[in-house]
């Protein structure tokens, strides 16, 4: 009982929104026959299109839910998850017969879709009738027509993490190999293509710049790839001579990752990168001269955390 209050709730907020066009449409809700006798089920299917209007091989990732209320308020629904359909596409899904078809009167059908973050896309309405053979005719209900419901939603929206609205975020990470952490920045002028320059300190001190390449995700997960030069420096005492100096190193470096939703402007980044970094120096005391080196890890883990301003 809880769960089908539950779905008739999230129904009826599907209905409490109005607008012209979405990212995809419930064209048509097909019952055959609209007039049928207590005991026998109707065909339903209803017909879902991805509009042209999204973007070329673009995908809108989407829920679907359907549902059946009986003449005594009962609902019975199905549910289809991480339904993904390309621009232009028609999907038709069809109700089961697993409803309770033994009283008369009037049944509403309602087709619901929501994006991934359960945000109302379009919805569309339906009734038919069961009638009761012994009754006069005049006791017969007659169908509702169709009522359509939309709210406008942007598909690169559908998942609750516009990437449109995300261009400049600050925050922090770490180098957990090689023990630093600091602040890092992020750009991006492009959907898919970024910058990033941190600095951080602690083992070593790495100042890096990146160009960055993602691949946008339904889910909001978006793996990413980059290149970039990293400067390190680290001081260090060469016990051997009891002298404390400066080593410094500097090299293109390599990044894969991903970056995860933690809300609408807070993003988790978790990353594989490699730098090969020679930290080698001529060190002298009094007439004891060598060749001393650290050594600095050419794999590491990156994590970090971004807040979006903009």
């Amino acid at each position: 009982m809880i769960i089908q209050t539950i779905l008739l709730l999230l129904l009826m907020s599907g209905a409490s929104h109005a607008a012209l066009a979405g990212p995809v449409e419930i064209q048509s809700i097909q019952i055959v026959p609209t007039e049928t006798t207590i005991g026998k089920h109707p065909e339903i299917t209803g017909s879902i299109k991805a509009n042209k209007d999204n973007k070329p091989g673009e995908t809108v990732g989407m829920i679907v839910i359907a549902a059946v209320v009986l003449p005594d308020h009962v609902v019975k629904s199905w549910t289809w998850k991480k339904v993904n359909m390309n621009a232009g596409e028609i999907r038709s899904f069809t109700i089961p017969r697993e409803y309770d078809m033994k009283s008369a009167g009037a049944y509403k059908v309602d087709f619901n879709v929501y994006s991934r973050g359960m945000s109302p896309l379009h919805s569309l309405s339906k009734t038919f009738v069961a009638v009761d053979p012994s009754l006069p005719p005049e006791k017969t209900v007659q169908p509702e027509v169709n009522v359509s419901r939309t709210r406008v939603i942007p598909s690169d929206q559908e998942d609750s993490y516009p990437m449109e609205s995300r261009h400049l975020g600050l925050g922090v990470c770490a180098n957990t190999v090689n023990g630093s952490g600091g602040a890092t920045v992020i750009l991006w002028p492009f959907t898919s293509v970024g910058f990033q320059g941190s600095y951080t300190v602690g083992s070593f001190t790495i100042a890096e710049a990146r160009l960055l390449v993602r691949s946008p995700r339904p889910s909001g997960i978006n793996p990413y790839l980059g290149v970039g030069y990293l400067n390190v420096t680290t001081e260090r005492s060469v016990e051997v001579i009891d002298v404390k100096t400066n080593f410094k190193g500097s090299g293109v470096s390599g990044v894969i990752g991903a970056e995860i939703p933690l809300s609408n402007s807070l993003f988790g980044y978790v990353e594989i990168s490699g730098a090969s970094i020679d930290l080698k120096k001529e060190v002298t005391s009094g007439s004891v001269a060598g060749t001393a080196s650290v050594k600095y890890a050419p794999v590491t883990i990156g994590i970090g955390v971004v807040y979006f301003l903009f």
